[in-house]
């Protein structure tokens, strides 16, 4: 096996996944509805006999379901979790229970995975929010006023991502355990022995590989990933991918990249003594509060390449803030808090210049030009 040499975005099919070992098996997994900017991606599962259209988001890890969809649970049972999503500004406090998550997929194909479910017994809307301390409490506004609750009768949400139990960063329970993906223990109704198959998923703008092969990876560049916080406990656990960007011509150092299904946005942190032009606008959201919120000023040149930029950059691409040349181009994109590292969050529409692979084995992440990506009756 060789972690492909990097190469340019243009469409050349150069590159072959080289494994020898015998073939996983593998479940694809068709969006729902057509993928598009507006929306988080579903597909279909089942949990404890409840249909549940699920999204699917790479920006967290593990699936949350409100306490009213699954009323036949006993409200005592569990572990008490909470988890706090940074780009939605969303506290959840809830339960952890390990449940059976069946997926559909095309035809009559199934899958299973057991993981604890985070049964959520209450949600805010925590603008105010900071990990490093409030934990399971959703603090109160600038004037004392206290937070909304949200109604957990319409949540349902499944991350898959990884890199996101960074200490003090809102999710520690955003472990490879949690992630439904990396802990399919049937296909078909056949039993999947652990260790059997390589854990790891590939999503494009069609839908989502639950399992690697060599067919399902053809085509991909990758690049290595760092050892995650709880590496020593959980071996699949791994760093988000290294990324770099420029901002005006202005480079970053090396980074943190996510590309984030569960956003339109685009969110961009430089360097302490990095300039992002900002400007303040009145807040799109329509809540009626009046305030104003930070945005990238318009006109402004974003490149962004992983996992550099240069002649080792095996995926990337350039955006003027504010005018929408390209299907990439992310909703808005708004700046982060100055601190180091650099980080950006390219946003879901990344997916219609690259389709994305995560490698929980061998802690590779892997890009493939959208053009390459083939049907899913070829994998």
């Amino acid at each position: 096996m060789r972690v492909a040499e990097p190469q340019s975005t243009e469409c050349h099919n150069d590159h072959r996944w080289s494994d020898t070992s015998q073939q996983p098996k593998s479940i694809f997994l068709p969006y729902n509805k057509p993928f598009t900017t507006a929306s988080v991606p579903l597909v279909k599962t089942t949990i404890e006999g409840v249909s549940i259209d699920m999204p699917v988001d790479t920006g967290s890890t593990g699936v949350l379901i409100g306490a009213p969809l699954l009323p036949h649970l006993d409200p005592n049972d569990g572990v008490p979790t909470y988890q706090y999503l940074t780009s939605s500004r969303i506290l959840y406090t809830g339960r952890l229970i390990n449940l059976t998550v069946t997926f559909h997929g095309s035809g009559t194909s199934y899958a299973e995975a057991v993981v604890p479910v985070f049964i959520v017994d209450k949600s805010w809307i925590c603008p105010l929010y900071d990990p490093k301390k409030d934990t399971f409490r959703c603090p109160p506004g600038p004037d004392g006023e206290e937070p909304t609750p949200r109604d957990t009768s319409q949540i349902t949400y499944m991350g898959v991502g990884f890199g996101r139990n960074r200490p003090r960063g809102g999710q520690p329970g955003a472990v490879p355990s949690a992630n439904p993906f990396l802990n399919i223990v049937s296909m078909n109704g056949r039993h999947l022995p652990s260790g059997v198959g390589r854990a790891g998923w590939v999503i494009s703008t069609e839908g989502v590989h639950v399992g690697l092969t060599d067919a399902n990876t053809r085509g991909f560049n990758f690049t290595k990933l760092e050892r995650g916080v709880a590496y020593v406990e959980d071996p699949r656990d791994w760093a988000m991918a290294k990324m770099c960007f420029s901002v005006n011509g202005k480079v970053s150092g090396v980074g943190n990249g996510l590309v984030d299904l569960g956003v339109m946005q685009m969110y961009v942190r430089a360097e302490d003594d990095s300039h992002i032009p900002v400007v303040k606008i009145q807040d799109p959201s329509g809540n009626g509060s009046g305030r104003k919120v930070d945005r990238v000023k318009p006109g402004t040149h974003i490149s962004i390449g992983f996992p550099s930029l240069g002649e080792k950059q095996i995926a990337g691409y350039a955006l003027v803030v504010g005018e929408p040349s390209s299907p990439m181009a992310p909703g808005f994109v708004a700046p982060g808090k100055h601190t180091p590292p650099p980080f950006l969050n390219t946003g879901r529409n990344f997916l219609y210049g690259y389709s994305i692979a995560f490698d929980a084995v061998r802690g590779h992440f892997g890009f493939r030009p959208a053009c390459l990506s083939p049907t899913s009756s070829q994998l």
